[in-house]
């Protein structure tokens, strides 16, 4: 009974034993109709102790979603987690996610590239003055995502403007690395602690009170999981850009000159929908957009943008299918622009559209606020 008896020792994990198997989880699953190992079985696998178990995590977007409709409040997704970690353990790793650890590894980031060019984007900004400040009240934490992959940075440099124009004190720390969080989904948690440890020693560094992201898995990352990862309070606070931006627009900082005027809707990531983080972006919509419609499956219930738990690397094929399925969502309630925050999910959201020749527009938050400001 040891995996079991690891597993229900968690304190995120004590639960497991109240499943009912009544089989809730398993229909608000994003992957179940695509024949996915359903959580429910997982559950009842782990319990019963199956080495099936353990080859049942190949496929898993790692959302949430599941556990948001579980009538015990069994914390589905730290089980899962928590199983990842066993399978790493023991070897049983899908050779996807061995690659991903292998790259994470070299490159200190998921995307195969070089953390040397990390801070490019911000030579074109005009911001370069930012990089190399040796005191700050606030770090900008840029993330892997807008870093690397997000078409012409314009996350990343949407950012910085705001918190140049708001005469922020404000820089990037020297040497951030990724915030661990895929070593956690590959099961390697001596990784995310060394990521963990490094990363806050740069911050502290710099002197920071406040950290902003624009990534919804960096903020759930630094704000939650380092405090327990490194037994310790943070010295700084942790936001997310739109928790930021809302305040700025209620004390007048941040002014508003125009209006969207086309059909707007939104997409809220999974790290900020499972954390009742989603009024922030739409109290800020409310005050761009004249006509914003709810998608299906929206707030706390939000469907994941395919992106999440690195499915792409075990199948992503799989993986622009819920992307596809979600842009379709969107499509149908007639919206025209696509809004989300996160670069992650803009990203994948982006290449549905590329997919399916779509005219939707795909754009993050704080991209559309500056058109508006």
């Amino acid at each position: 009974m040891g995996v079991v008896k690891e597993i229900a020792d968690s304190s995120d994990c004590k639960e497991i034993h109240g499943c009912i198997q009544c089989g809730l989880c398993t229909g608000a699953c994003p992957l179940s109709e695509y024949g996915s190992l359903i959580p429910r079985k997982i559950i009842g696998m782990v319990r019963g102790e199956l080495d099936e178990a353990l080859e049942a995590l190949d496929k898993c977007l790692l959302c949430g979603q599941c556990q948001m409709f579980c009538p015990a409040d069994v914390n589905i997704k730290e089980v899962l987690l928590k199983l990842r970690q066993v399978a790493f353990r023991m070897g049983k790793v899908p050779e996807g996610l061995q690659y991903a650890n292998k790259i994470m590894c070299e490159s200190l980031n998921p995307y195969t590239t070089s953390p040397e060019i990390r801070k490019e984007w911000i030579k074109s900004s005009g911001l370069g003055k930012y990089t190399s400040k040796n005191k700050s009240e606030i770090a900008y934490w840029v993330g892997c995502a807008a870093s690397y992959v997000d078409e012409n940075h314009v996350i990343a440099t949407s950012i910085a403007e705001t918190l140049t124009k708001l005469n922020e004190d404000w820089t990037l720390i020297d040497e951030e690395w990724c915030c661990g969080m895929p070593f956690r989904y590959v099961g390697n948690s001596k990784k995310v602690r060394e990521f963990a440890d490094h990363n806050v020693k740069e911050l502290e560094k710099k002197g920071v009170h406040t950290v902003i992201t624009g990534c919804p898995t960096c903020w759930h990352t630094l704000r939650f999981e380092y405090p327990k990862l490194l037994q310790k309070d943070l010295g700084f606070k942790v936001m997310h850009v739109t928790e930021y931006i809302r305040n700025r627009i209620n004390d007048g900082k941040i002014k508003v000159r125009r209006k969207k005027t086309e059909i707007v809707t939104l997409h809220d990531p999974c790290d900020l929908a499972r954390n009742s983080m989603t009024n922030f972006s739409r109290e800020i919509i409310g005050r761009i957009a004249e006509n914003f419609v709810e998608m299906p499956l929206h707030g706390k219930d939000s469907l994941c943008c395919g992106l999440g738990g690195m499915l792409a690397a075990v199948d992503e094929e799989l993986s622009r299918k819920i992307g596809v399925q979600r842009l379709r969502q969107a499509e149908a309630i007639g919206a025209e622009i696509l809004v989300t925050s996160c670069a992650g999910c803009k990203l994948n959201l982006s290449e549905a559209v590329k997919l399916s020749e779509s005219k939707l527009v795909v754009q993050d938050l704080t991209e559309l606020l500056l058109s508006c400001i």
